[in-house]
């Protein structure tokens, strides 16, 4: 891996003007050795000796690695990442009246070279992916399907340039991720990028990185990550633990973990274990660590799942040994771990559920013509029609809603997304679920056998709904996280309104003003008509009652039910699909 020196002194204008000397530096040396200026030698830049005599290696190996960094870093590209500062979360502000209007800019790759760049490398990915040998591959584990993704630069989309990778954004990412969703083995191939490399380029220490990325960018390894356990309702149930032995130097690893994603074919693990408890009364705390597990270590027995889209398998663990370098972040925090990575994976499900409908949607279209005939105009009938147009209309909204959260993570610095990322994965999965059955309800009887279509990507639709995140326990979690911040906004004014007899004066002053909420007849006063098109006012206004709705149901919930809210899991989901219907609308409506 490419040496680079890093000066940390706060100064983010010495520190690239560090980098881009030293890169020049590399070059021009680089050059020089190539265009035989140069004589090759054995230099270390990172072990030294004091050893007056020079030593020897074989000239062959040392010319090839030269070589190999000259070609990286011949390929690099300045890619300008400015963002804009970081703004207040958006969603969750809608939830207090607050609208950031600028939100209703629609986000977009600067440079028109860039779109064009990008749009012309996702689909010489799918021309690959169509090709004979990779539609017949069955499995990720498959080092030849791997290679092949390797020699496109789609393994690892968001690693630096120096370590050979495209050094993607979010926007890029997801794009190349829908082109990759081309493929029946989507599910695998999402779950190896966004879960396994994701949380080593962002988690994992330098000595980690340098040891395992390459392999795994290359094609020659598969990561796979270990978090699910059977029976397990929440972190403080994980059976799964890690103890520290008498000499302080490794772990013992003993559990089992269920649902494994390319368990079967993966070389190294990413394992969650608990490795501390605190007791709090009735109450349990549990601390977990993240680490980095070779699969073929003494004590590992791994056991196939029976499921015919996605390969999942069962691994347990008895007495394996990890030495301490194999943490991945720091002890005792990998519930932050879980969370950071989590809501990169929750968005990294809106492309493939795209691309699926996508495909849902061409293959019902022709069912439909092959049934129509001059006496029977099918295709004509309005009860079609709406459906087409069902669909369709629901892959705008996906598209939207994805590529504006896309949009916002890119454009601001450590720009608080988590409950756009999570609206993304209920919604584009529903939608997806729903073509699927009405596919299966068009397609009539000859969907129950399995070589049908109609079938077979119902099949494939099944694991964005149930894997990691059920939507129905997403669904809470969407409206938990917005009351969260709707209360430390609303906590006064909640307060005046569940003690009125403390508060008369603002029990009569809000039941004068707030006559018309109750009436469902808000008062639209944040005139978002004027940030959008002439044509869009009505839309607009729909939109803008929306919002005064939200508003007012999380005053409602919070002043009826205080902190007993979050055991109120009807009125909770309820709130949550409007939370959801709200934010497609403004992505569909941004311009």
């Amino acid at each position: 891996m490419l040496w680079i020196t890093e000066v940390r002194l706060g100064s983010e204008k010495y520190k690239r003007k560090n980098t881009k000397n030293m890169y020049n530096f590399r070059l021009k040396s680089l050059t020089k050795l190539l265009q035989g200026k140069t004589a090759i030698h054995s230099i270390s830049l990172n072990k030294y000796t004091t050893s007056t005599q020079p030593v020897v290696t074989s000239p062959q190996n040392d010319y090839e690695k030269q070589l190999k960094d000259f070609n990286t870093l011949k390929n690099i590209t300045r890619k300008p990442r400015a963002k804009k500062p970081q703004r207040p979360p958006f969603m969750k502000s809608v939830l207090i009246g607050e609208f950031d209007t600028e939100i209703l800019a629609y986000p977009e790759l600067e440079r028109k070279d860039e779109v064009d760049s990008l749009q012309a490398e996702a689909k010489a990915v799918k021309e690959l992916l169509s090709q004979t040998h990779m539609v017949n591959c069955t499995s990720l584990g498959d080092k030849h399907f791997r290679q092949n993704l390797a020699d496109h630069k789609v393994l690892g989309l968001q690693a630096s340039q120096y370590m050979d990778g495209r050094q993607c954004g979010v926007t890029e990412s997801m794009r190349f991720l829908e082109a990759l969703s081309e493929h029946s083995l989507r599910s695998s191939i999402i779950t190896h990028e966004q879960l396994g490399v994701q949380t080593l380029l962002k988690f994992a220490n330098e000595q980690l990185k340098q040891k395992h990325l390459p392999k795994i960018m290359s094609g020659e390894s598969l990561v796979a990550m270990c978090s699910c356990e059977s029976k397990v309702a929440d972190l403080s149930e994980f059976h799964t633990k890690a103890e520290l032995s008498s000499d302080g130097k490794s772990w013992t690893l003993n559990g089992e973990k269920t649902m494994v994603i390319n368990g079967m074919s993966a070389d190294t693990l990413i394992v969650f274990a608990v490795t501390k408890t605190v007791q709090f009364g009735l109450e349990r705390d549990v601390k977990l660590t993240v680490f980095l597990v070779d699969k073929h270590s003494p004590g590992i027995s791994v056991l196939r799942d029976n499921y015919q889209t996605v390969e999942t398998c069962t691994v347990k663990f008895e007495n394996v040994s990890v030495p301490n370098e194999n943490i991945v972040g720091e002890p005792n925090k990998g519930e932050d771990i879980l969370n950071g990575i989590m809501l990169e994976y929750r968005l990294s499900i809106g492309p493939p559920c795209i691309a699926l409908t996508k495909k849902i949607l061409n293959s019902l279209s022709n069912e439909i013509i092959r049934k129509s005939n001059e006496d029977n105009l099918f295709h004509k009938t309005d009860a079609v029609r709406s459906i087409i147009a069902q669909i369709t209309t629901s892959l705008y909204g996906m598209e939207s809603a994805t590529y504006l959260t896309t949009g916002l993570l890119d454009s601001y610095e450590n720009q608080d997304c988590q409950l756009e990322t999570a609206i993304v994965k209920v919604f584009c999965s529903e939608k997806l679920w729903e073509a699927s059955t009405t596919y299966l309800d068009l397609a009539g009887a000859a969907a129950v056998s399995e070589s049908h279509s109609a079938n077979k990507y119902h099949r494939e639709a099944l694991p964005f709904i149930t894997l990691h995140d059920t939507n129905d326990c997403l669904k809470i979690v969407i409206a938990l996280l917005g009351l969260e911040h709707a209360g430390v906004a609303l906590n006064e004014k909640v307060h005046k309104i569940r003690n009125p007899l403390f508060y008369s004066g603002f029990a009569l002053k809000r039941y004068i003003m707030d006559r018309r909420n109750v009436a469902d007849d808000p008062k639209l006063d944040l005139q978002l008509h004027e940030y959008l098109h002439p044509s869009g006012r009505k839309a607009a206004n729909n939109l803008e009652y929306c919002v005064k709705r939200l508003q007012f149901g999380a005053e409602v919930l919070l002043s009826k039910y205080g902190p007993e809210v979050v055991n109120y899991h009807m009125d909770l989901r309820r709130f949550a699909e409007c939370i959801i219907d709200t934010y497609i609308l403004i992505a569909c409506l941004g311009m």
